[in-house]
């Protein structure tokens, strides 16, 4: 995903009250949300590798709802027992 880059060309008429503190705080606005960014993308990984565990952890007798408590319901029961249920063990 690429940003913009927010340059103020005094020489145009809308940028002429662009002042050195809205540019300043343009930049910050842009680093929040640069660190958003970079969190989202740590987070869809840690959801993917809980996703990945889950099965594993399903087969060794642990249902959905203990699942969803240990995961502190990142991902719902329901949820967990859809994507597990071919790794449950048969009663």
């Amino acid at each position: 995903m690429s940003g913009a880059n927010l340059r103020s060309d005094r020489g145009c008429a809308q940028n002429d009250e662009v002042d050195e503190e809205t540019e300043r705080e343009l930049a910050e606005v842009s680093a929040i949300a640069k660190r958003v960014l970079n969190r989202r993308k740590a987070n869809d990984a840690d959801e993917a590798e809980i996703r990945r565990r889950l099965p594993a952890l399903r087969a060794k007798g642990i249902g959905p709802a203990d699942l969803e408590r240990a995961v502190h319901s990142v991902f719902v029961q329901g949820t967990i027992s859809r994507w597990t249920k071919d790794a449950a063990p048969q009663s």
